[in-house]
């Protein structure tokens, strides 16, 4: 939960929601299934970064909108329009507004 649940987190997700893009949000589920929600996003930046286990260095950064929902987690994947990538890092906002999510594509 948001600090500032309900009214301001629909509010700023309200007037950003047509400055941003579709995407879809893979929450993982049990087992290997996972649930697909779109969601809105905007691109934040991108970078080179030191490879890990299963992913290419390569990383990006992306705010996700995400009022009246929880916010994504390291074990959700995102799909953007160039493809999909395994989420490894997130920051909440109080107002529960967005999320800023980094992620590595999958190979």
């Amino acid at each position: 939960m948001g600090l500032l649940d309900g009214g301001l987190a629909a509010l700023i997700g309200g007037a950003f929601a047509p400055l941003f893009r579709d995407a879809t949000l893979h929450r993982a589920g049990p087992g290997p299934a996972f649930a697909d929600h779109p969601v809105r996003v905007q691109i934040d930046g991108a970078r080179e970064g030191a490879d890990a286990p299963g992913l290419p260095g390569r990383e990006v950064q992306v705010i996700v909108l995400t009022p009246g929902r929880a916010p994504p987690t390291p074990d959700d994947e995102i799909t953007l329009a160039d493809g999909r990538y395994r989420i490894v890092a997130v920051e909440t906002d109080p107002a529960g507004s967005h999320a800023l999510v980094r992620g590595r594509p999958l190979r």
